[in-house]
C-alpha cells in the first residue's frame, strides 16, 4: 500500500484511559515489509504504536502501555 492510501484511513477512536473517555488519533502506518501497524496520538503526543499478531492478539511495539490497555485500543481499532 502506498503512503497516501495508508494516510486516507487514518481514524479517531475513542476508549476509556485512566478512568476518563479519551479520543485517540490513529495514523495507520506500515513496515518496510508491508505489515500495517498503527501510531495512536493524543493530544498531539504519540502515545504508542501497536499491532495485531497473525494470532489475533495486539502487540505493543512502541510505548510503555499495559497488555489490557493495547488491548482495548487494539479491540477500538478492530471495531473501526
Amino acid at each position: 500500500m502506498g503512503t497516501t492510501e495508508l494516510q486516507s484511513q487514518d481514524f479517531d477512536i475513542e476508549v476509556n484511559l485512566n478512568g476518563k473517555p479519551t479520543t485517540l488519533q490513529v495514523k495507520v502506518e506500515e513496515t518496510t515489509d508491508g505489515v500495517a501497524y498503527y501510531e495512536c496520538i493524543h493530544s498531539g503526543k504519540s502515545l504508542t504504536q501497536i499491532r495485531k499478531e497473525e494470532d489475533g492478539s495486539w502487540e505493543q511495539i512502541w510505548g510503555d502501555l499495559d497488555q489490557p490497555t493495547v488491548n482495548l485500543i487494539g479491540s477500538a481499532i478492530s471495531n473501526k
